[in-house]
């Protein structure tokens, strides 16, 4: 009965910060670098994923991305992939490195980490995606690499990791005292180390075998 309980409740904070996080995506964005706009969207996913765990921010990182696509996106499938591809690579590294030491040194060095992370490679991954989709020459995606993208998601990134630091003790002690949390909820599930360190590892795999094709011209 206590684990149909938890399951409910694991659930309902999905729907729930899944909820919050597209609202954000869709009514909170903001002009940025050229054609670029930035959402708060990551700092809820990364919220979510340090109370309940990797496979919570990963779930809700392809999940988000996947309403917008099918609502609000103008992007289509490359804005879906692009935005699965940058909020698993900023959001996991703080959420597994405070899952495994809760502080806040941890937090700010997976921050950091995210931050890096992102930027590397929503730049190659740029650079890979953008002359399939949209026909730009290479050539043309390069030069727009380090103006544009690049500081883009060092800001974007920045921001999004100040905004975590401000806003995770004053929501979660909120929501502890309402009752509408408890300490039961945090880290529901175990062993999730290794299957965070396997999507990591996927992601890599597939970008070096992309990279390895565009240097052949195979795509």
């Amino acid at each position: 009965m206590k684990k149909n309980q938890s399951y409910v409740r694991y659930v309902t904070f999905l729907a729930a910060f899944g909820a919050l996080a597209y609202l954000s995506a869709a009514f909170l964005k903001i002009p940025m670098i050229a054609f670029l706009k930035y959402e708060p969207k990551d700092v809820i996913l990364i919220l979510g994923g340090m109370v309940f765990g990797p496979i919570f921010a990963i779930v809700l990182s392809v999940i988000v991305p996947f309403f917008e696509l099918i609502t609000t996106s103008s992007t289509g499938i490359i804005g879906f992939v692009m935005n699965v591809i940058a909020a698993i690579c900023f959001v996991l590294p703080p959420v597994v490195a405070y899952s495994r030491k809760k502080k806040t040194k941890s937090l700010v060095i997976g921050l950091i980490a995210g931050i890096v992370m992102l930027t590397v490679f929503m730049l190659l991954w740029n650079y890979l995606l953008t002359p399939l989709f949209f026909g730009y020459p290479r050539s043309a995606v390069v030069k727009m690499l380090v103006p544009i993208i690049l500081p883009f998601n060092l800001i974007k990134g920045g921001l999004n990791a100040l905004f975590v630091l401000i806003l995770y003790k004053p929501i979660v002690n909120a929501l502890m005292k309402s009752n509408i949390l408890r300490k039961t909820d945090f880290n529901m599930i175990n062993n999730e180390a290794k299957l965070t360190n396997y999507a990591v590892a996927v992601l890599i795999v597939i970008t070096v075998i992309l990279l390895v094709m565009s240097y052949f011209k195979v795509i």
